[in-house]
């Protein structure tokens, strides 16, 4: 059993410090760093991907949150409109980041004449690397805790700001699973780089991490499931699949025909 007594925010003098805002943007921060030195493997320029970044910034955290408002009491903001703002006092919805950010980055692609699909393939391995660094203070805090477990590396919440319950019960540390799976995602994206037609990197990412959230939420304690005996993530995971893995064998067999054709083009010469 592993006890976390981690207050989620700390104070620097009379100034708050958020950490997990903080962890949040440093992952906006190195994802945007590794996707800037990697375009130029992509052919894609990198003063275009400054401005992407803060374009996907936007994207991900209006679709996050909406997202979020989207799965939770939503009547109880519209009560109260000015808290739908309030992001500093948690929720944000991954999906909900996921599908703003590719909204944002393919009307930007779109404006400035770049190709998605390669674009999509050069943030591809950026996106979990970024997403496993917020999880480092969402599982200190307590954010997303997971399901009592009598496992020896469960965790016990005892710091009253902790957004777990304060029980004494050992739960699942769901937030490190993902963190560990999204680190696993970004290894084997990385290797499999150059090697894919293009699109096939990032529809890669949606089916393997896809896999991972419906797992892992399995072990999630705070949702509750909606449907069918799973939760909201589960269901998005089960919905993007049916897209992904149909896309990735047609973008695969397309590429395949294109480069037989192209053989026996070069052997009939």
């Amino acid at each position: 059993m592993i006890e976390i007594n981690w207050s989620s925010v700390s104070h620097l003098g009379p100034l708050p410090i958020n950490w997990y805002g903080i962890t949040l943007a440093l992952g906006f921060l190195v994802g945007g760093y590794l996707t800037w030195r990697w375009a130029p493997k992509f052919d894609v320029p990198r003063s275009k991907v400054e401005n992407l970044v803060i374009w996907i910034l936007v994207g991900t955290l209006v679709g996050a949150r909406l997202y979020y408002l989207a799965q939770n009491d939503f009547g109880a903001y519209l009560a109260e409109p000015w808290r739908m703002l309030a992001v500093w006092e948690g929720g944000l919805a991954f999906f909900g980041g996921l599908f703003g950010g590719i909204a944002a980055a393919f009307l930007y692609t779109r404006r400035e004449g770049l190709p998605f699909l390669r674009v999509a393939d050069l943030f591809a391995p950026a996106i979990p690397i970024g997403a496993a660094i917020g999880r480092i203070s969402c599982g200190l805090a307590g954010m997303d805790y997971g399901t009592p477990t009598r496992l020896p590396w469960g965790v016990v919440y005892t710091n009253p700001s902790s957004y777990a319950p304060i029980d004494g019960i050992a739960r699942h540390p769901a937030q490190y699973y993902e963190l560990l799976g999204d680190l696993v995602i970004a290894g084997v994206l990385i290797k499999l780089r150059g090697k894919l037609p293009d699109g096939a990197l990032f529809l890669m990412y949606l089916i393997l991490f896809s896999v991972l959230r419906f797992f892992v939420f399995f072990v999630r304690g705070n949702v509750e499931p909606v449907a069918f005996g799973l939760k909201n993530a589960q269901l998005t995971a089960l919905a993007i699949l049916t897209v992904a893995l149909p896309l990735l064998v047609i973008v695969s067999m397309r590429n395949w025909r294109s480069a037989q054709m192209k053989e026996a083009t070069e052997l009939a010469q």
